[in-house]
């Protein structure tokens, strides 16, 4: 039986090497014609249009957003539900984050899964869901709020990386912080007495969180800046604004961190006797790994030849997949473009990178891992029932 699997999964290969060429052809497109947040019309089209040439049913515009997707193709009793997730949004530099690697995976895992259930009799469904504004926006969040993915009883995505690859584990879960002080304005020189400095609140806002940074845990990560104030050097500044972010692994951990941050805030404004407001937003919420479904992933990783890193590493970034976790088992893979030393995401290199020969190797691995992955779990949908079972227990331990 093994051996019989084993040959399903190498036909999966096969019909992935067929469209190898098209495939970099659409990422190199997405790659030349960078496109920032909700804004993806031109990777969108791309990607629909491949997929309805290929046989799936394309849903656009779903979940209130122009530039999200869905494309499904279903057998039999059309059970389990499987989407594999694609990102297509850019940075200000470019594709310096490699989304049209993750795009353009999901594309060609979705050929060698079509390539499967086509020719095989299983049940079930697969969905290459497009989402938009992962850098800013969070379109998961929006997809998810809106019910798209009510139905999927799993989730897979790739993301590119270097240093070795790895199946990720936890990263950070984030809130945004809005801080605005309100004084009194006077003439600094000639009656200063009669000013209320909001500047002066600003700035200590930021010094006595520096000091409470010894009283954090130590994967506590808090950055503010001062962003906008008075202008004139001759007047009392009336008007300070700080911006931050506050990010840690645990929800409960980073609630009660921004307790303090308001507290201080507030603390400060009283001090030099200012109005305060302060606004505290969720960000991403951070990803749960899912061990059943990534030791399935990191299989099928070592029969393709791909170098891993042990376990299921940390990181100290941040993903809108994060949210999705929380409520569907994900396999989160991380296929390097750069296997020497770890390199930094968001810069040139990582741009040039993302559109190199190592790129190409990229999108080969990740859509046969991905694949692969998914073709284990339609024959076997009581791995599924597993890692339901273990997202469930995670959640109580968190």
């Amino acid at each position: 039986m093994k051996e019989i699997i084993e040959n399903i999964k190498l036909n999966s290969d096969k019909a992935i090497d067929s469209k190898i060429n098209e495939l970099w052809n659409i990422s190199t497109y997405i790659h030349e014609n960078p496109e920032m947040c909700f804004e993806e019309y031109k990777a969108c089209d791309a990607q629909c249009t491949f997929l309805e040439n290929n046989g799936f049913a394309v849903a656009k515009n779903i979940g209130t957003l122009d530039t999200a997707f869905c494309a499904t193709l279903s057998f039999g009793t059309k059970l389990p539900v499987i989407a594999v997730l694609s990102e297509y949004d850019a940075l200000t530099i470019g594709h310096a984050c490699g989304h049209n690697l993750i795009a353009t995976s999901a594309l060609g895992a979705a050929i060698g899964i079509k390539n499967f259930l086509e020719t095989n009799n299983y049940n079930g469904t697969i969905k290459i869901i497009g989402t938009p504004a992962e850098e800013s926006g969070g379109g998961k969040i929006i997809l998810l709020i809106n019910h798209v993915f009510d139905d999927v009883d799993s989730v897979i995505m790739m993301h590119p990386t270097s240093a070795p690859s790895r199946l990720a584990g936890e990263c950070l879960s984030s809130k945004r912080i809005s801080i605005e002080y309100t004084g009194k304005v006077a003439h600094a020189g000639a009656h200063p007495e009669n000013g209320i400095n909001a500047l002066s609140a600003a700035n200590l806002h930021l010094v006595a969180t520096g000091m409470l940074r010894q009283h954090f845990k130590a994967d506590i990560r808090l950055s503010q800046i001062i962003v906008n104030s008075n202008n004139q050097t001759g007047l009392i500044p009336e008007l300070s604004q700080i911006k931050g972010s506050l990010s840690c692994f645990k929800l409960n951990d980073l609630e009660k961190c921004a307790d303090i941050i308001k507290n201080c805030a507030i603390g400060c404004g009283n001090a030099m006797g200012c109005k305060t407001e302060i606004i505290i937003e969720d960000g991403y919420q951070g990803r749960i790994p899912n061990k059943v479904l990534s030791d399935i992933c990191k299989n099928e990783l070592v029969k393709l030849n791909e170098p891993l890193l042990e376990g299921m590493p940390i990181d100290f970034g941040g993903e809108d997949l994060g949210n999705i976790s929380r409520h569907i088992p994900i396999c989160n893979p991380y296929i390097t473009i750069f296997p020497e030393y770890k390199i930094s995401n968001h810069t040139e290199q990582f741009k040039q990178l993302a559109v190199s020969k190592a790129g190409l190797k990229c999108v080969e691995i990740s859509s046969k891992s991905i694949a692969r992955t998914c073709i284990q779990l339609f024959i076997d949908p009581s791995l599924i029932e597993l890692a339901k079972n273990e997202l469930k227990i995670r959640l109580e331990n968190e």
